[in-house]
């Protein structure tokens, strides 16, 4: 395969497939790593309404759509795991699992991955009876009762969803205000099959057969479920930073207003960068940005 490339994308969600999208139209050569499935996080989400020229799109239609643009230019993809990046300078160097690849340019957008709420057999638990995504999983508990742990806009949005599937939804709320916008907000609150527990958390997960059997919540109260999803939020999937010098705050990646990190000629957009806004839409404007300023230092 080939292993030198002007510039490379490490991630394919909406940020990395619209970058390599902008750089190929510019006629960069570009290559686009992935070590799981195109789309990230959007992959996961059931219903999508935000997204202006689509009054309603599930988050894998989407995806799938952007995906398809990438496959009609002809980029590569390279789906490994990215281990390190080296600074040689004028070069980049991308070391993964299989391969070392150089380039000019790095656009850093590999996303973020879910928050786990660190409890004991939770990682045993993963696949069977724990998950981290309705739309992927909910059919597994058709007809039976689960419990959804957050009170953001991914927990109602997701609740939506398996209070279709679902004999009943219990929401667990560890405080007493809601984080969700007021519009998920009223039509979780109108589904019959909704329960929302406040100031609730859970002590314990309880296992019979390898698989969930029931949670010991905070007050000592027992929740027979037989499926678990956890909304707590994201955190950035930046392990392959850690022997490299670029700037993070609090975990992501600090970049200028031209996307760039404080390495000259290493990018980043989308949800691994510092910013106070994680949408579709500024995805997809910081990933412009990058691209086209990648294609303006390269031809230079």
């Amino acid at each position: 395969m080939k292993r030198n490339y002007e510039c490379v994308i490490i991630g394919s969600g909406v940020a990395g497939m619209t970058s390599a999208i902008y750089l190929k139209r510019m006629n960069i050569d570009v290559l686009i790593i992935e070590k799981a499935t195109p789309g990230g996080q959007i992959v996961k989400t059931a219903v999508i309404e935000n997204y202006p020229g689509f009054t309603s799109i599930s988050g894998s239609s989407l995806a799938s759509q952007m995906y398809e643009q990438v496959t009609n230019l002809k980029i590569p993809y390279l789906y490994e795991d990215v281990i390190t990046i080296k600074d040689n300078g004028k070069t980049k160097t991308i070391i993964t699992n299989q391969n070392e690849i150089t380039c000019k340019s790095i656009i850093i957008a590999s996303g973020r991955s879910p928050k786990k709420l660190n409890l004991k057999n939770e990682e045993e638990l993963i696949g069977h009876g724990i998950s981290y995504c309705a739309i992927c999983d909910g059919m597994l508990y058709k007809d039976q009762e689960v419990a959804i742990v957050g009170s953001g806009n991914s927990a109602f949005e997701e609740c939506l969803y398996l209070a279709k599937i679902c004999s009943k939804v219990t929401i667990l709320n560890r405080s007493s205000h809601i984080k969700a916008d007021s519009i998920l907000k009223e039509k979780v609150k109108q589904l019959k099959n909704v329960e929302i527990k406040y100031n609730t958390e859970i002590k314990e997960l309880k296992m019979e057969n390898n698989k969930l059997h029931y949670l010991i919540l905070n007050n000592n109260e027992t929740l027979q479920v037989r499926g678990l999803f956890i909304f707590i939020g994201l955190i950035p999937e930046l392990q392959f930073l850690q022997n490299t010098n670029i700037k993070l705050d609090n975990n992501y990646i600090v970049v200028d207003n031209k996307m760039q990190t404080n390495i000259k000629n290493i990018y980043a957009c989308g949800d691994v960068i510092k910013k106070d806004v994680y949408q579709i839409a500024t995805a997809i404007g910081e990933a412009a940005t990058a691209a086209i300023n990648v294609t303006r230092n390269i031809n230079k």
